[in-house]
């Protein structure tokens, strides 16, 4: 159960929104013209954000993927070791 300090701050930063206002940047998405494309809805209103410069670096997903690959391969590796070892006791 979140605290009440939590739900203030949410409420203030408007990250906590009804279900009536929470619908409305979807709505707006759902609605909007072709031409806005690839912005971000919030908030409602029709506010929309555009994308940052790093989302358009073609280079960055290949090495997220590449990463989070080696990540789960080195996870994997690691319970293989930890199941041997508790078997073998």
């Amino acid at each position: 159960m979140p605290s009440s300090l939590a739900l203030k701050v949410l409420r203030l930063l408007c990250l906590l929104q009804s279900p009536e206002v929470g619908i409305s940047s979807i709505l707006d998405a759902a609605l909007a013209s072709l031409e806005t494309s690839g912005d971000y809805f919030f908030g409602g209103k029709g506010q929309t954000f555009s994308s940052s410069m790093l989302s358009y670096d073609a280079k960055l997903p290949k090495a997220l993927w590449n990463t989070s690959s080696d990540l789960f391969l080195e996870s994997q590796l690691a319970f293989k070791e930890t199941s041997t070892t508790v078997s073998n006791c």
